[in-house]
Parts: structure tokens; C-alpha cells; sequence
């Protein structure tokens, strides 16, 4: 006999469904602009970046936005429907989760499509660059990123949704910790940001290092999204 779909697997497939609509939309926009581009670099010095690399930087604020958008609109929504706040938690993260493998999977043969068609140079890709052209490790960092930016997305808005603004900033700021830990474990992308305020630094780890640590900071992330939400008062 065929069991019924539980709570938080119905909440999964339908956030991801939802979110997974608006990552379609966001990845149209982004190829339509990276043919623009591409075009009018053609006789000019703009449109340099690749479409994987573009899509690599981008999709963590993209991510980031959703993420605090399900601790608003989707939380509201489930619970009253009749659904716990632990089953939102659950299927939100699953969800997330999904999502963050999908990009990957999908952004990677469109890269080398368009590389086949010249319409993007995969060959002189600065992330590629990065990770000595070296796909796998450049899509499985894609996705472990992505998931963490959701992440820090969902526990800020958590963060305002439970609390008043001035503690919903303490929460940015662990957020701004979080992720520059992140970063400095794959040795990549945020020092830009952290030279505005101190010097870069990176971790000279080996891979199941970074691995381990970025695995660190997702279970953080969830620890501190679940304390946040658990006993939340739902807001009309």
C-alpha cells in the first residue's frame, strides 16, 4: 500500500517547484543578458565575463534573496494551512537543498553549450581559473556556496521575522561571519569584500578540509534557523 506523502516532502516538492520557476527566470535573464553582452563585446571590452562565471557570482545573492523571502511568505503560508513549524523547517531545508544541486546541474551543460557555439569562452573562464578547469570541484563548490548563501538568507529573515530590526541586524552580522569563514575555506570570491574592512585571508586546506568546514556552518545555519523558528509567533 502506497503511503502518504508526509508534510514536510509535500512542503519540498512545492517550495521547490515555486522557487525552482523563479531560478528558471533568473537563468533566462541572465543568458539573454550574457547574449547582449557578448554581442556587443564583440567590438567592444564589455561583456568579458563567461556565462558560468557570471552565474557563479550572481546566483548567491539570488539565493540569498529567496531565502529570506521563505522565512517570510512561506512560514506564514504553511503554518496557517495547518502545518508545523517543524515540518516547514524540514521541508524549506530539503527544498533549498534541492535546489542547490539543480543549479549545478543545469548551469554546467548550458556553460558548455554556449561554449560550443561561441557564444561564451568557457576556456578563459576566471572561476574555471580558479579551480585549475577542474569541473566537478567548480561545480560542487557552485552548489555548496549557493546552499549556504540560502542559508544565511533564511536565518536573517528568521532573525527580523522573530525579532525587532535591532536584533534582526545581529543576525546580518553573523551572517557577514559565516559566509567570509566560508570563503576563507575555499580560498575564493569574498575577499573583495573583506578588504573593505580588513585584510583578505584565506585557509591553506586541503579539499575534505573545505568540505568538512563548509559542512560546519550549514549545520550552524540550520541550528540557528531552527532555535529561531521553532516557537516563532505567526504574523498575519
Amino acid at each position: 500500500m502506497k503511503q502518504p506523502t508526509s508534510a514536510a516532502s509535500r512542503i519540498m516538492m512545492e517550495m521547490f517547484w515555486h522557487q525552482g520557476s523563479w531560478a528558471i527566470g533568473y537563468l533566462v535573464i541572465v543568458l539573454l543578458l550574457n547574449l547582449v553582452l557578448g554581442i556587443a563585446g564583440s567590438s567592444s571590452n564589455i561583456g568579458q565575463d563567461d556565462f558560468f562565471s557570471i552565474i557563479y557570482r550572481s546566483t548567491k545573492g539570488f539565493m540569498l534573496v529567496i531565502g529570506i523571502i521563505s522565512s517570510f511568505g512561506f512560514l506564514s503560508f504553511y503554518v496557517r494551512h495547518g502545518f508545523t513549524r517543524r515540518d516547514f523547517f524540514k521541508g524549506a531545508a530539503l527544498a533549498a537543498l534541492l535546489l542547490s544541486i539543480a543549479f549545478p546541474l543545469v548551469v554546467g551543460p548550458v556553460s558548455l553549450l554556449l561554449s560550443a557555439m561561441n557564444v561564451s569562452d568557457i576556456g578563459n573562464s576566471p572561476v574555471l581559473q580558479v579551480f585549475e578547469h577542474n569541473w566537478f570541484l567548480a561545480l560542487a563548490s557552485f552548489g555548496i556556496q549557493i546552499y549556504v548563501y540560502y542559508l544565511m538568507g533564511w536565518m536573517i529573515g528568521s532573525g527580523f521575522y522573530r525579532h525587532d530590526w535591532i536584533r534582526g541586524l545581529g543576525f546580518i552580522a553573523i551572517a557577514i561571519v559565516l559566509v567570509g569563514f566560508m570563503d576563507a575555506l575555499w580560498q575564493f570570491e569574498l575577499a573583495s569584500l573583506w578588504e573593505r574592512w580588513m585584510p583578505a585571508f584565506t585557509l591553506d586546506m586541503p579539499l575534505y578540509a573545505s568540505l568538512a568546514g563548509s559542512a560546519v556552518i550549514m549545520v550552524l545555519g540550520l541550528v540557528l534557523i531552527r532555535l529561531l523558528t521553532r516557537k516563532v509567533t505567526i504574523k498575519l
